[in-house]
């Protein structure tokens, strides 16, 4: 070994153990002289195996922990270089946390069970959302059973957790020029680490790889696939399963967004995959209530607002109703000409009406629900059905929609709209405007049966109603945009 065991380095730091040795690479045990404590010294050094991207990744370590202050992770040191007669280079200095590997004590037999579990993932996701949330963010890109130390348990709690080795860290700021380098561990990193394109996202998914591996006792690299998904069977409750499985997702944007997001979706009560309340309009009347088994969205609907037609039955109840007073007028021997003037300002009276009818009613629902009455509406999905129930006062009248479990349901689709300047309707004639719009539409589909929102909820409301779907039936949300058919292009008979 080119440094021997008590040698001192910068004439304060004593050789005590060697730790791990990789290629350019040594860690060390080492004893601070000033302080009388252990360190770990970790040294780059300039030999035969020695890269230029070694030296930035070194660097790079040395300044992330420098701005980093978390008691969950090593404290930044001392940085110098070393020139010894056997070894050039450059050694970083750091603190020394007296704890094992999750590694080592699986290898001494240690089993977690799911609560020790949980609550891990939950400790090391608060500490990957104090990282991501560093300007700019940190990602780790090596979070793996050997990375992650446990101190102090205490009966079933797992105890102090850390996050150790940042040697692979990377700003989400950073673009790597020229030849890219591939850092991480094999089966525990995402296909897109593979490709030099790490986010924030790819720490959740090694995260998840190593949660995994505490349950089973397997290697991920050694457990099945089925389309680039890990297969693996344990004794765990059905929601941690399907959190599971969205952390791991091969594909990058079927992942959760963040750590804080992952963790929220870990301690929700329903089972929920994130905080969709964002996407939640805030103007929106719609209710949406959830719990793990059941999803209720209920709401209301005026009869006017949705047929604007019916403003014109109004308007003709408005005329027989002034007909019959001109008929009163008439039989009280009221001048001709006053009738007269009377039914030729009535249509603007019936106009003036109307529009304060409408105004009104939007201003304030409540004169719109007392002059045509509110029908409210409630969807139900749960393990058994759907079912859509209309409620008067205390009563409702339900309808079963289908049979289907909700765990059948084949397709989640939405439709965001759009409006053309021309498309051919369906007898082949051409219509031309500046409004031809197909409205947003999201529907569920299950052989044949189909089941569509009301076309009153606006494009917000229906993307957020999707996102809720999706998340409660565990099945993706598809987005199909509208593709109308537009006339054929002329002919030029052969002769373009």
């Amino acid at each position: 070994m080119p440094i021997e065991i008590n040698t001192t380095l910068a004439a304060r730091y004593q050789i005590c153990e060697l730790l791990s040795q990789k290629a350019g690479r040594l860690t060390f045990l080492a004893r601070d002289l000033s302080s009388q404590t252990f360190v770990i010294v970790k040294i780059l050094r300039f030999d035969g195996d020695f890269q230029w991207d070694d030296l930035k990744l070194f660097e790079r370590e040395a300044a992330t922990l420098k701005n980093l202050d978390c008691p969950e992770i090593p404290k930044y040191l001392d940085y110098f270089e070393v020139d010894e007669a056997d070894t050039r280079g450059f050694a970083l200095v750091q603190s020394y946390i007296d704890a094992p590997s999750l590694a080592n004590l699986i290898a001494q037999g240690r089993k977690f069970s799911e609560a020790e579990v949980l609550e891990l993932a939950d400790r090391l996701l608060a500490i990957l959302t104090y990282l991501h949330e560093q300007h700019p963010p940190v990602i780790h890109r090596d979070l793996k059973p050997s990375n992650i130390l446990l101190a102090n348990r205490s009966g079933n709690r797992i105890g102090d957790v850390y996050l150790v080795d940042f040697g692979s860290v990377q700003t989400a700021a950073r673009k790597e020029e020229g030849t890219c380098t591939i850092v991480g561990s094999y089966g525990y990193m995402p296909l897109e680490q593979f490709g030099g394109q790490t986010t924030m996202a790819s720490d959740l998914y090694s995260l998840g790889m190593t949660l995994i591996y505490l349950l089973t006792g397997t290697h991920p690299a050694e457990l099945p696939q089925v389309d680039g998904r890990v297969k693996f069977t344990a004794e765990i409750s059905k929601k941690f399963d399907r959190w599971l499985a969205k952390m791991t997702q091969p594909h990058l944007d079927k992942r959760f967004d963040s750590a804080k997001i992952a963790r929220v979706a870990l301690n929700s009560e329903d089972g929920s995959y994130g905080d969709f309340d964002r996407l939640k309009p805030a103007d929106t009347q719609i209710q949406l209530y959830r719990d793990r088994d059941k999803l209720e969205i209920a709401w209301a609907e005026y009869k006017l607002l949705n047929n604007l037609e019916s403003l014109y039955a109004y308007s003709g109840i408005g005329f027989v109703a002034c007909l019959f007073l001109a008929m009163i007028l008439f039989a009280s021997k009221v001048p001709f000409a006053v009738l007269v003037v009377f039914f030729c300002f009535s249509p603007i009276l019936f106009l003036c009406l109307r529009t304060s009818f409408l105004f009104l009613s939007i201003r304030n629902p409540k004169i719109l629900e007392m002059l045509l009455g509110k029908k409210n509406y409630r969807l139900v999905i749960d393990d058994r059905y759907i079912c859509k129930l209309r409620c008067r006062g205390e009563k409702s009248k339900a309808v079963k929609l289908t049979e289907h479990a909700r765990s059948q349901f084949e397709i989640l689709a939405y439709n965001p709209g759009y409006t053309f300047d021309k498309c051919v309707d369906t007898n082949g004639k051409l219509i031309q405007g500046n409004n031809i719009t197909i409205p947003p539409k999201l529907y569920l589909y299950c052989g044949g049966f189909e089941y569509s929102f009301p076309a009153q909820f606006s494009q917000a409301e229906l993307w957020w109603l999707g996102k809720e779907l999706s998340d409660f039936l565990n099945l993706e949300l598809q987005v199909i945009y509208p593709t109308p058919k537009v006339p054929e292009a002329p002919s030029c008979g052969g002769g373009c």
